[in-house]
């Protein structure tokens, strides 16, 4: 009996040994909880991704995972959503634009718009039609010889100049219109094609300019 137990010890500790290696190779090949970016608010599409507008969270990875890794966050701010990107969505590279700034053959254009010449709510990321309107709305004169009407597009009213995405929309401000009555003004920004961006700006600075919002593009 004297003999077996130190051959029983022995076994024992080799089996634990065993066990602990064992244990050491599995904890080894787990792979750790990492941090990756997610979407903290709403993004519509087409507008360039904030620094608020992501969010970290701790996941353990899983094969086939493409989210964006934290260290990669200096590479996203600026670029441009390709899809409305929802809160809590993890941020994965078909989210976004492989570029920052505008497309090439893009533009961006200011419009300042009465309250009459775009629809309520208007927001970032929607796609609208930019159509003459015919109506002065910002109260520029409509003689040939003006210089806000100077370049603008010489097209009869309710022709349409061109596709665009709305990229801000400002906080209303009052402003005196020419009889003297107050008058709401929004500033839209909008993105549209190179070749049409010296038509809608000089229509918009005629007043002349109005929107409509594309269905499917909230």
């Amino acid at each position: 009996m004297s003999r077996r137990r130190p051959l029983l010890a022995a076994g024992g500790a080799l089996i634990v040994l065993v066990c602990g290696g064992l244990g050491a190779v599995v904890a080894g090949r787990t792979p750790r909880p990492a941090e990756f970016l997610a979407v903290a608010q709403f993004v519509p599409a087409g507008m360039p991704v904030a620094s608020s507008d992501v969010e970290t969270v701790s996941m353990t990875p899983a094969p086939g995972l493409a989210a964006i890794p934290l260290r990669e966050a200096g590479q996203v701010v600026g670029r441009r959503a390709t899809e409305p990107l929802a809160p809590g969505s993890l941020l994965v590279p078909s989210d976004l634009s492989p570029h920052r700034g505008l497309p090439a053959g893009r533009a961006l254009v200011g419009t300042s718009l009465a309250v009459n010449q775009l629809p309520a709510e208007l927001a970032g990321g929607q796609v609208v039609l930019v159509v003459l309107s015919g109506t002065g709305g910002s109260g520029a004169s409509s003689e040939a010889n003006s210089p806000l009407t100077a370049g603008a597009p010489d097209r009869p009213a309710g022709s349409v100049l061109t596709q665009a995405v709305v990229v801000s929309v400002s906080t209303p401000s009052d402003s005196s219109g020419p009889a003297g009555a107050e008058a709401t003004t929004f500033v839209v920004s909008l993105e549209v094609p190179e070749v049409a961006a010296a038509a809608v700006a000089a229509a918009s600075a005629a007043g002349d300019v109005s929107l409509a919002v594309l269905g499917g593009s909230n």
